[in-house]
């Protein structure tokens, strides 16, 4: 019941776009015995969803998306910090993985997450950032021979971007070289099937699990 309120406590804050709160509720709820990934796809990833759902229906502008996803990140860094405490091992990595949010596309919460559960996880992450064009996802796959390209899009505008991926990685010869796998809220199953995507995760749980599964396999 604890994990309902706080988490219910961390939405109404990141919709007031109160930084200070959310901190505070985010270092609480882990010294409170909450597992920090259950922090943040329990509570933070849930929220700004919604927030991002809200500006799809045009219920709010950029700047509102923007200042929510800054709330929420604040508190996504001290998961994450809590996370990679976790982390271990050492020795090579299990693998190497480009990953970005599309050009026009500011989104970055599921991106980031996705990215610390990879780090935690044995992975290389080459983390491009937002509104990254095709061509730099391309050339960062080839520059450091990457075992998966992962791109998110958050907005059904943006996500034509993610079969600009796909055409550029084959112009450059890299396409039967290296998997690819899409996420975000404007993408599912159907959408990577269109664009000719090898894998579509939901959350960044599940991205994770594909791409451990995958590695495993070769």
């Amino acid at each position: 019941m604890m994990s309902i309120a706080i988490f219910r406590a961390m939405k109404e804050a990141i919709a007031k776009y109160d930084e200070d709160l959310l901190k505070r509720l985010v270092k609480e709820a882990m010294e409170g015995g909450l597992d920090p990934l259950a922090v943040l796809n329990e509570g933070l990833t849930p929220a700004i969803r919604e927030i991002g759902d809200k500006f799809g229906r045009g219920e709010i502008f950029l700047t509102e998306l923007l200042l929510a996803a800054n709330a929420c990140m604040a508190g996504v860094d001290i998961a994450k910090q809590e996370l990679l405490k976790q982390k271990r091992g050492t020795g090579e990595p299990r693998g190497k993985i480009v990953l970005g949010t599309v050009q026009g596309d500011v989104h970055n919460i599921g991106k980031d997450i996705l990215k610390v559960l990879l780090e935690t996880s044995g992975y290389q992450v080459f983390d491009l950032g937002i509104d990254v064009p095709a061509e730099e996802f391309v050339k960062k796959a080839t520059e450091v021979n990457a075992d998966f390209v992962a791109s998110s899009a958050l907005l059904t505008t943006t996500r034509p971007e993610q079969k600009v991926i796909e055409q550029k990685l084959k112009e450059a010869g890299m396409r039967d070289k290296v998997k690819t796998i899409i996420g975000g809220g404007a993408t599912d199953q159907n959408w990577a099937k269109e664009v000719g995507a090898d894998y579509y995760a939901a959350d960044a749980i599940e991205g994770v699990e594909v791409i451990r599964r995958v590695m495993e396999k070769q």
